[in-house]
Formats: structure tokens, C-alpha cells, sequence
């Protein structure tokens, strides 16, 4: 049986990993406002591709960065949100997983060493599976809570 410390650390993932893509999200919401700021970063991107499949997908999203610019901000903190409260945890875990591999696919930092050795977007597409596969939100999180499973299996 799974133990009631494996559930704490779950939820300690969880959270940190929910307050991270929060702040992050924060710390975007220029882009909400001036969508440009994200064509700028593409454009930077799109400069120097890793190859040739990321040269493609950068000339598909540049030309719709308004919108990806504000999917991002609202991904980023209601994503992050969810996970702080547990709700809904493995959908979000999902989606949050699908948002940080668009942006170290364009980026074309997964085709690098630094992103296997250094702090990178690895961190978040390792963690974020976890929580998907897990019972994230079943200690501190509403799925518990609805699920009536806190007292009972994480005990």
C-alpha cells in the first residue's frame, strides 16, 4: 500500500510545481496586453531553428502569436492555479505538460546538451507526467476532497 508521506510528497510537487507556472504566467501578463512581446521571441527563435521541423512549427505559430500570447498567460496561471488546488489534477498536469514541450520545442532547446544538464523545461516535463499518472490532488487537493479518498487511501 501506497504510504500517506508519498501522498505528502505528491502534494508538495503538486503545489510547487502549480506556484512556479503561476509566477511564471505573472510574469507574462505584458504578453496578455501586448501580444508583440511574444512574436519578438519567436522571431528570435525563428532566427536560429534547430531544425528543420521546428523552422516549419515556428512559421505556423508566429503568425498567430495574439492569440497563443494570451493562451499562454491564462494557460500558465489557471494551469498553475489547478495544481495548487488540486483540482482537476491530471488534466492539468496534462496540459501544463503540452504547453512547457511547445515551448522548449520552439525554443529548439531540447535539441541541446544544456537542456539534458542544465536547469531547463526537463525538470517540468519530467514532473508533470508524474502528477499525470499519480493521485496528485487525493492529499491537499479538491480530487480528494471529491473523491472522498483522502482519509481512505492515503492512509
Amino acid at each position: 500500500m501506497i504510504s500517506r508521506g508519498f501522498f505528502a510528497f505528491l502534494a508538495f510537487l503538486r503545489i510547487a510545481a502549480g506556484a512556479s507556472l503561476i509566477l511564471t504566467g505573472l510574469h507574462k501578463l505584458a504578453w496578455f496586453t501586448d501580444p508583440s512581446k511574444l512574436e519578438t521571441q519567436l522571431s528570435g527563435y525563428a532566427a536560429h531553428p534547430a531544425n528543420v521541423l521546428v523552422a516549419k512549427y515556428l512559421a505556423f505559430v508566429t503568425p498567430h502569436h495574439h492569440l497563443f500570447a494570451r493562451m499562454v498567460v491564462l494557460g500558465e496561471i489557471g494551469l498553475g492555479a489547478m495544481l495548487v488546488v488540486g483540482f482537476l489534477t491530471p488534466l492539468a498536469a496534462l496540459l501544463a505538460f503540452l504547453m512547457v514541450l511547445n515551448f522548449v520545442f520552439a525554443s529548439g532547446q531540447m535539441f541541446s546538451l544544456p537542456f539534458f544538464t542544465g536547469v531547463s523545461g526537463l525538470v517540468y516535463l519530467l514532473v508533470f507526467p508524474v502528477l499525470f499518472f499519480s493521485r496528485a490532488g487525493t492529499l491537499l487537493g479538491i480530487d480528494g476532497l471529491m473523491s472522498g479518498a483522502s482519509g481512505k487511501r492515503a492512509g
